[in-house]
């Protein structure tokens, strides 16, 4: 590609009105080169650029990121969920970490059609161009990467970054690996990374193009033009939309799974809706309304970007130490993390979000306060909404209490329900086996229907025995614990033994429920069916 010296006048206008200005064959994929770029090279002597997103979390093999997508603005099909992500490369130190950190790398650009004619060797428009490619399918975006990672592993396995002695491989981010790089990461704060948009305000046609005359004039632009975010990386809230490989679901990780996500806006997104959160559903085929076929779907306001990622598992060692990890991670940060809060009791999941709310106002205190003095009316209601959510967070508390003592006591009466009915069977069955020695068929058939009624008990009363320890794991251990205790008193009142002997039986089969949140239901009714009294 020559070189082409224009004026800075000229070289101005044509970045702003039309965004064709050009640049050397160096600038070509990196218009704006940063000293910790991770830079793979191409085919044709091209490169594809990532940039760092690391956690500072440290180098913990269980080293999670906590964090919320979505965005109250997009309704109910951006409604703010809890998600953990994890790093795919430990890496020694990171802007955030003094020590070793994870991190994963996304592409610092959408990938442009010079770098996918560098791969594909078509079509020969695409040669030089720095717009980023788009109306393609999500199968040939797909397809591009597999080349390309194939290229990389038989010409520049050593430029890839590796982890376990496993070179990484190229694909496309996950929804969630999108939104965390496009929130800026953890090299924002809290505050910031809530925000609708990771950029200062009032200043996003510096670093988005969007519709209208104050950005795209509705042209997509060629790639880098802008100011990246805090993380180095450019064009993803506008300009092009981008592809995921990540399956939609309504609520992000539960429900119907339909088209693939897409993240961000484009040249033609009106600018007062971008936001971080912003995603569509796209169709792997489109239905063409004239000719009634169907294709691989395409846009011409959709693109995508790369992500290298890892193996989770690259080696015996790894698989060693993340067995060594399990129990204290599981102990620890794992009982905040959207995996253990989804089984979690009530109070906890309630506790998670009254923690949550509280960051929150905090966040409100402090705003209120830079925008000035806090007026005496407005502090009162931030101090009555405190006090509403530690109220809530007590009456849940209580509220547990009690519910656990009643499964408890529903539990156990069902438990020795079953005990007594499953003594009832030997004593039938000899009855029977006279009958039919005396040849009384009017007898035996109504022993045999005795026998199908006290069957039909037992099977009714072990379902209603399982439901009740399954309510248990949606209270707090602390509930559970002072239920049985109080249960166990209620029984000592009584003098009733036999119960008292069955109940510890019944607190066995709690634990084991709520330790590995599963129905033992087979081995659960053999023992309380084989159940001698002591």
């Amino acid at each position: 590609m020559r070189r082409r010296i224009f004026l800075p006048i000229i070289l101005f206008l044509a970045v702003i009105l039309t965004g064709t200005g050009l640049c050397g064959d160096e600038q070509l994929n990196n218009p704006q080169p940063l000293a910790d770029d991770v830079v793979l090279p191409m085919p044709n002597g091209r490169t594809m650029v990532l940039r760092p997103v690391c956690f500072g979390e440290g180098g913990g093999f269980y080293a999670w990121k906590r964090f919320r997508v979505g965005d109250p603005a997009g309704g109910y099909r951006e409604l703010p969920t809890g998600v953990a992500l994890g790093g795919a490369f430990r890496v020694e130190s990171s802007p955030l970490s003094s020590g070793a950190d994870w991190c994963y790398y996304i592409g610092k650009y959408e990938v442009s059609e010079d770098q996918m004619f560098a791969v594909m060797s078509s079509p020969p428009e695409y040669e030089d161009s720095a717009y980023p490619v788009r109306n393609l399918s999500w199968f040939e975006a797909d397809t591009f990467i597999q080349q390309y990672n194939q290229w990389l592993f038989d010409n520049a396995r050593a430029d890839i970054p590796e982890y376990g002695g496993i070179p990484g491989y190229l694909r496309l981010p996950t929804e969630f690996e999108w939104e965390f790089a496009a929130r800026g990461g953890s090299a924002v704060d809290g505050a910031q990374f809530d925000r609708r948009t990771p950029y200062p305000e009032g200043n996003l046609a510096e670093y988005e193009w969007f519709s209208g005359p104050r950005s795209s004039h509705n042209r997509v632009k060629q790639i880098g033009l802008l100011k990246p975010n805090v993380l180095g990386i450019h064009d993803m809230l506008g300009n092009v939309a981008e592809m995921t490989r990540s399956l939609y679901q309504v609520e992000y990780y539960q429900g119907r799974s339909g088209g693939f996500v897409a993240k961000g806006g484009h040249y033609l997104s009106d600018g007062g809706q971008l936001r971080s959160a912003m995603r569509t559903e796209q169709e792997f085929y489109a239905l063409d309304s004239r000719s009634g076929t169907l294709s691989p779907g395409k846009k011409q306001t959709l693109g995508f970007r790369v992500v290298l990622s890892s193996l989770v598992f690259p080696n015996r060692e790894v698989s060693g130490r993340m067995s060594d990890e399990w129990e204290g991670y599981r102990q620890g940060l794992a009982q905040s993390l959207p995996a253990a809060v989804s089984t979690s009791p009530t109070s906890t999941r309630t506790q998670v979000s009254g923690t949550e709310a509280a960051v929150h106002l905090q966040r409100l205190r402090e705003e209120l306060a830079r925008s000035g003095e806090i007026s005496q009316a407005v502090q009162q209601e931030i101090d009555l909404l405190t006090a509403s959510l530690d109220d809530i967070q007590f009456t849940i508390r209580q509220a547990e209490n009690d519910s656990a003592y009643a499964w408890i006591k529903i539990g156990a009466e069902q438990a020795f329900f079953l005990h007594k009915e499953a003594r009832k069977l030997p004593i039938l069955e000899q009855l029977l086996q006279s009958a039919r020695s005396a040849q009384r068929t009017e007898i035996v058939a109504r022993y045999q229907e005795r026998e199908s009624e006290i069957r039909q008990n037992i099977e009714q009363a072990m379902t209603s025995y399982s439901e009740s320890i399954r309510q248990l794991g949606t209270v707090a251990p602390e509930a559970v614990e002072n239920g049985f205790v109080r249960y166990q008193q209620f029984l000592t009142d009584r003098q009733a033994e036999q119960q008292l002997h069955l109940l510890t039986t019944v607190q066995r089969h709690a634990n084991a429920y709520m330790s590995l949140k599963r129905i033992d239901h087979e081995n659960w009714r053999k023992e309380l069916l084989e159940w001698d009294g002591h």
